[in-house]
C-alpha cells in the first residue's frame, strides 16, 4: 500500500458537525481548520471546498471518518443525508489518494496515541496491557469499535451496536420505560444513548412526575441538570446508568479486558454529575460473570481531537490498524 501523500486532510463527520484538520507531515498532530454544520452545504464535497479554498496549500490526500456504515469505498450517514463516494470526491477536491473509515474505527485508533491527560478514569478495573480494547459513545447516534492487538499489528472491528435493542432492569426503569418507548417503533440502545435519547429520558422522567416537560434539546437538558434541576439531573443520571449498562455489556460481548473507553461530545458536558459508585456498581454488576466484568475499566474520552488524531495514526500507518485493504483506498 503506497504511503499517503501530505498535507493530508482529516475529517470526523457526524450527524450533526463535521470537524476538519490537516496533517502537515507523517507524525504529526492535525492543525484544526474548522468545524461546520453537517448538511450545511448540499453535498460534502461542497462543504470541504468552501474550507480548503481558503488554505494557501491545499491537501493532497485524505482520510474521512463517517458516521455511518461503509461499502468499499463509499459510506452513508446514518442520522444526516450526505453520501460519500471516495473515488468522486478525490477528483472534486483534488486529491491523490483517500480513504474513508467508520467514525468509530478513527475513534479505536485514536487509543493509540492519546494519553492519560485526554481522559478520565471512571472504574479502574485490572487492565491488561494485551487485551481487547473498546471504544464507544453516544453523540447525534451511538457507535462502538474494539481495537484487537495481534504481534504488533492491530485489527478493528466496527460494530453497529447502537441499533441493538434494550429494555429495563431496574424498578425505576420499569416506570418510566413506557413514556420511552411511546412513539418510537423499537427501543435501542441509540434511542435512548444519543442526543434526542437524552430528551427522550428527560421526557419520560418528567410524564413519570405528572409534569409537561417544556420544549428542550439536550444541551438544555444537560445545562438544566447542571444547575440543579431535579427533572433533569434524574434524567442525566438514568442515561449514565444505561451508559454503564450497555458499556459494561459490550465489553462482555469484546471480553474487553484492555479497557473500555466511552468517547463522543455529550459526555464531557456530564462528567460533573457522574456518580462513580453508582456507574461501577452498574458496569461490573454482571452475574454471573462478576469476576471477569470486576477487570474491565472504564474510561471517559475528554480530548475533543480524539478522532482527528486517530486519522492521523491511521494515515500514518494504516496497516498497524488492518486498515490497509486496497479494496477500500481510492486513488486519481
Amino acid at each position: 500500500m503506497p504511503d499517503f501523500a501530505y498535507p493530508l486532510l482529516v475529517a470526523d463527520i457526524g450527524g450533526t458537525n463535521c470537524r476538519l484538520g490537516l496533517v502537515e507531515r507523517a507524525g504529526a498532530s492535525p492543525v484544526h481548520l474548522a468545524r461546520i454544520a453537517t448538511g450545511s452545504a448540499p453535498t460534502p464535497e461542497a462543504a470541504f471546498e468552501a474550507v480548503l479554498t481558503t488554505l494557501s496549500q491545499r491537501p493532497r490526500s485524505a482520510v474521512l471518518a463517517v458516521a455511518g456504515p461503509l461499502e468499499g469505498r463509499m459510506a452513508q450517514l446514518t442520522n444526516a443525508q450526505w453520501h460519500f463516494d471516495g473515488p468522486s470526491l478525490g477528483k472534486a477536491l483534488g486529491l491523490e489518494q483517500g480513504l474513508l473509515v467508520n467514525d468509530f474505527e478513527a475513534q479505536a485508533a485514536s487509543l493509540s496515541v492519546l494519553g492519560a491527560g485526554d481522559m478520565t478514569t471512571l472504574v479502574t478495573g485490572e487492565p491488561d496491557p494485551a487485551g481487547v480494547q473498546l471504544v464507544l459513545g453516544p453523540g447525534t447516534g451511538f457507535g462502538a469499535a474494539a481495537l484487537l492487538s495481534r504481534a504488533g499489528r492491530g485489527v478493528i472491528v466496527p460494530t453497529e451496536s447502537g441499533h441493538i435493542g434494550i429494555g429495563p432492569e431496574d424498578p425505576t426503569e420499569e416506570k418510566i420505560w413506557p413514556a420511552l418507548a411511546a412513539g418510537i417503533e423499537r427501543v435501542t440502545v441509540e434511542a435512548l444513548l444519543s442526543g434526542d435519547g437524552l430528551v427522550r429520558l428527560h421526557r419520560a422522567v418528567a410524564s413519570q412526575a405528572g409534569m409537561l416537560e417544556p420544549d428542550v434539546s439536550a444541551a438544555d437538558v444537560t445545562t438544566l441538570a447542571l444547575d440543579g434541576d431535579p427533572v433533569a439531573l434524574k434524567a442525566v443520571v438514568c442515561f449514565w446508568r444505561l451508559l454503564a449498562r450497555v458499556a459494561g455489556d459490550l465489553a462482555l460481548v469484546f471480553k474487553a479486558t484492555g479497557g473500555v473507553y466511552i468517547s463522543g461530545g455529550i459526555v464531557p458536558r456530564l462528567l460533573p454529575l457522574a456518580e462513580r459508585g453508582a456507574i461501577r456498581a452498574v458496569f461490573a454488576g454482571k452475574p454471573p460473570m462478576e469476576d471477569l466484568a470486576a477487570r474491565f475499566a472504564l474510561h471517559a474520552i475528554t480530548a475533543p481531537d480524539g478522532a482527528e488524531r486517530g486519522l492521523a495514526a491511521i494515515a500514518a500507518a494504516p496497516q498497524r490498524f488492518g486498515l490497509d485493504d486496497p479494496s477500500r483506498l481510492w486513488f486519481a
